[in-house]
């Protein structure tokens, strides 16, 4: 399996990969500009040859035959040092990885829902406070299990609240969360042929599995916050986020589904999971469907529907580290930003995790923020990163991570799920780290 880097054309891309000191540093279809504006390594305190040892450690997963192929952007003080696609996007059709490439990024979609919808809170259009009963009024009305039972159920002691949405404490998880006699089914929640108002009519007619405000648990939290943000804008999700986010920040390749055109080249990634013998195979067809993603649809997952790229996300995530400003535009109020990269829970609210307890040790000892990981600023070594980190991954292994001290975004995609997807993420993290000179 052999990894790839593509050259830019013309005379910006040869100055672009000069100066970046990366020989295959590739270009973003169609204008063929790097994402942000690039930098050499030593400029802004990374090591050419630490990057290059970050390249070497992503290829390594592609020529090992561990992933089919990595796209990858690491970026500090707002400056460019890394763009790099490795291996394939389609081992049957032998489609190299592209820097544009799109990537089913599941769980990062909740950074982006979050991040529009804390600007119908800054228009006033919406309450961190609001009670969710005042844009749901089923969800609102939700039941709670009470504790030890699998059936009695008790009132809400206090509303469930926007807030409680955002911080992942609304008592929401997903379907292997409920007892197995309630028969809870993904596809009610978020129904490929339906929208996120269907989705919150059967979510409604389950109990919470813990009162609001008592205990973070990973959920449909997103997806009804998405839901939240319809009706308080006015628009269906895809449509706020292309108007609040996408279009403003430039980020070009993102969205619910990839345009058609795009799908026939094959341009979003296929996902492979180990086979018996231990090599890829592909598992597009069985990967969990929170969107349609090749074809126009009708369901917007707030919490895990999008595709996006590389480049794109690279985009939204230096956004967040400079405070809610990218290029002369702001989207976000600094203060805003700043409360959504601080740490919300408390330790008594329990451990974040990322699907299961005890999956992805990446992001053990974290705590979470409005929707998104926060390392704790008195976190001891033995939690992974380093102080300053925000970031989240998604089931496909994707992820992304922010460091407000270091001053790097940094974002990696692959499409795997696998037993060893967090080798991945370590991997990359631990060489972006290894990169830095001061």
């Amino acid at each position: 399996m052999s990894r790839r880097t593509l050259p830019l054309g013309g005379a910006r891309a040869a100055w672009v990969a000069t100066a970046l000191g990366i020989a295959g540093l590739a270009g973003i279809a169609p204008a063929g500009a790097a994402p942000l504006a690039p930098a050499t390594p030593e400029s802004v305190g990374m090591s050419r040859a630490g990057l290059a040892a970050l390249k070497s450690r992503m290829a390594r997963f592609v020529d090992s035959g561990q992933r089919a192929g990595i796209v990858y952007a690491v970026a500090r003080d707002g400056r460019l040092v890394a763009l790099e696609a490795l291996g394939q996007r389609d081992l049957e059709r032998r489609l190299p990885m592209e820097p544009d490439t799109a990537f089913r990024i599941y769980s990062q979609t909740r950074a982006i829902t979050a991040s529009a919808t804390l600007g119908l809170v800054e228009q006033g259009k919406l309450g961190l406070d609001d009670p969710v009963a005042k844009y749901i009024p089923e969800i609102g009305r939700m039941r709670v299990l009470q504790a030890g039972s699998t059936t009695q159920t008790e009132p809400q002691r206090q509303p469930m609240t926007v807030r409680h949405l955002f911080t992942y404490t609304a008592g929401l998880g997903y379907a292997p969360d409920w007892p197995p006699q309630l028969d809870v089914q993904p596809s009610a929640i978020l129904p490929l042929d339906g929208t996120l108002a269907d989705g919150m009519r059967q979510l409604a007619r389950l109990p919470l599995l813990t009162q609001p405000g008592e205990k973070w648990r990973y959920g449909f939290s997103g997806d009804v916050l998405g839901r939240v943000a319809e009706v308080a804008s006015g628009q269906p999700l895809d449509q706020f986020l292309q108007r609040r986010l996408f279009t403003p920040l430039g980020m070009r390749h993102t969205g619910f589904w990839v345009p058609a055109a795009r799908a026939a080249r094959g341009d979003l990634a296929k996902v492979y999971t180990p086979g018996q013998d231990g090599r890829l195979v592909d598992m597009t067809g069985r990967a969990t469907p929170l969107s349609t993603y090749t074809r126009p649809g009708t369901l917007f997952s707030g919490g895990g529907g999008l595709v996006s790229t590389a480049p794109d996300y690279l985009r939204f995530a230096q956004m967040l580290l400079d405070r809610g400003v990218l290029d002369g535009v702001r989207v976000l109020k600094p203060a805003t930003v700043d409360a959504m990269l601080t740490r919300q829970t408390t330790a008594a609210q329990g451990d974040v995790y990322w699907y299961a307890p005890d999956a992805f040790p990446t992001v053990r000892g974290f705590g979470w923020g409005l929707s998104i990981g926060v390392r704790p600023d008195d976190a001891g070594p033995e939690v992974p990163g380093r102080p300053g980190e925000r970031g989240w991954a998604g089931l496909a292994n994707t992820l992304f991570f922010i460091n407000v001290r270091e001053r790097i975004v940094a974002v990696a995609m692959s499409q795997y799920v696998g037993p060893d997807a967090g080798a991945l993420n370590d991997a990359f993290r631990d060489g972006v780290y290894a990169a830095l000179e001061r």
